[in-house]
């Protein structure tokens, strides 16, 4: 498994290596100029959905995967509850964002047309590609039924609200 720390680290380096190439090139390519007003309070605005987002669905796993005694970021429990019951990487999809909600904070048309969008996507390839294989190997037949059963990411409007809804 990959440590959290050398995720964030990679994470970190690929947005903020993003947001200088679009500000250094990139942006100079993008016949558009966005307002620097307005992209910034989108940017804020959707900021605080993502960090929004990335706290119910982290007080989901946290309230139904971690065993008594576990850390930060230990879960020994499939969560079936709540947005994990309709998509399997609710928080991957919103943290997913992040380029883009930095690109419009910069008011970059490149990072938040062009490199955002893609780095969103590379995100969730990734989310996919190394979390579902470390969920295998501590889940088991678990994680593979769940997987055949509930999709990884679900855009419909009431998947989506219960990833922005707290555990009861």
């Amino acid at each position: 498994m990959i440590p959290n720390s050398v995720r964030f680290t990679i994470w970190a380096l690929m947005i903020g290596g993003g947001a200088m190439a679009s500000k250094a090139w990139l942006d100079n390519l993008v016949p558009l100029s966005l307002n620097p007003l307005a992209s910034c309070a989108a940017g804020a605005a959707l900021l605080g959905l993502i960090v929004w987002a990335a706290r119910c669905t982290g007080r989901w796993l946290a309230r139904y995967g971690k065993a008594e005694g576990a850390g930060f970021g230990e879960i020994s429990r499939l969560v079936r509850e709540g947005p994990y019951s309709c998509m399997r990487h609710p928080m991957h999809l919103f943290l997913s964002l992040f380029p883009i909600a930095v690109g419009l904070l910069i008011a970059s048309p490149g990072m938040a047309l062009v490199v955002g969008p893609a780095e969103t996507v590379l995100i969730l390839a990734l989310a996919v590609a190394l979390d579902e294989q470390e969920s295998i190997e501590r889940f088991g037949e678990e994680y593979l039924k769940y997987r055949k059963e509930v999709p990884a990411f679900n855009l419909s409007p009431s998947c989506l609200a219960k990833a922005l809804r707290e555990p009861k």
